[in-house]
């Protein structure tokens, strides 16, 4: 298969697992840890089922750095799902645009990709488009409190992205997943380590139910599906030209979030008014072209 059409899948199963956690997050654990908890336990069972099927390559120092590597997610994570709780999906998903913003400017100081003026030109109007997607009408702050929580989400995905791509000069892309998401679990076990923390996330996970782990477990399948896609991409082409379709993400959780909000609003819902709707497929069009423009 072409580069490209890994590129688009990535985004297409992240996009499920966005909806997933949203609700994961909202309806049933509302806290960052026990959330989180679950999720890199759930991952944790995918990666350990990979040397069933793929080899494991263990190389020093790359391995190492992949474990190390794998704990920047940990911590993205936790703006991430701040700014779920405040915020709708969409409107989160589309601040995803300062993602590959950030890789395209570090791919150019660690990676030595060059850029042109029309890259510049898209790269600007992604960032427009993240703008206005956070823009209210109506409240004291005309911006979602969002915003701040992804600003530096955008950043760790970006070193995370570009860190991915510089090991998968090293490692094939099934043992890179490994060793990341190994990395990210010894995190969650460090941190389950202290008492208060432990504590409070056995009493949520217990409180959410099986049916909440059950759904998580879904959700990350969609979600490991797209991380693999995603490095087969980036194995195949540059960071910043892989990240700019991976930016497509805003669309599919659009039309996702439109579907369910409504047919099945109890799930999930979100202001679909005519002006909501006008001003969220501005954004996803200027994504659209600075997506273009980049590529």
């Amino acid at each position: 298969m072409e580069w490209y059409v890994f590129a688009l899948l990535a985004p297409a199963f992240w996009a499920m697992n966005n909806v997933f956690i949203k609700f994961l997050i909202t309806n049933k654990f509302q806290s960052y840890f026990p959330m989180i908890f679950t999720v890199v336990f759930m991952d944790a069972l995918f990666a350990l089922a990979v040397p069933t099927f793929a080899p494991i390559v263990v190389s020093f120092p790359y391995s190492i750095i992949a474990l190390i590597v794998g704990l920047m997610p940990l911590l993205a994570f936790w703006f991430y799902s701040k700014a779920l709780i405040m915020e709708e999906v969409t409107r989160i998903i589309t601040l995803f645009q300062l993602i590959p913003v950030f890789v395209v400017f570090l791919s150019v100081i660690f990676l030595n990709e060059v850029l042109g003026m029309q890259k510049y030109f898209g790269i600007f109007l992604i960032v427009v488009a993240s703008i206005l997607v956070s823009y209210k009408k109506s409240g004291s702050k005309p911006f979602s409190s969002a915003l701040k929580f992804m600003m530096p989400f955008g950043v760790i995905i970006a070193a995370y992205t570009i860190s991915d791509k510089i090991l998968l000069g090293h490692l094939d892309y099934w043992s890179l997943f490994f060793w990341n998401v190994l990395g990210t679990f010894c995190g969650v076990m460090l941190l389950l380590s202290l008492p208060k923390l432990r504590k409070e996330t056995g009493k949520i996970i217990i409180a959410a139910g099986k049916k909440a782990v059950f759904t998580t477990f879904i959700g990350e399948g969609l979600y490991v599906i797209g991380t693999i896609c995603s490095l087969v991409a980036l194995s195949l082409v540059d960071a910043s030209l892989a990240s700019s379709l991976f930016g497509l993400q805003p669309f599919y959780v659009f039309f996702y979030t439109l579907f369910l909000s409504i047919f099945l609003p109890r799930i999930l819902k979100e202001e679909i008014s005519k002006s909501i709707i006008s001003l969220k497929i501005s954004a996803i069009a200027l994504v659209f072209l600075g997506t273009w423009l980049v590529i």
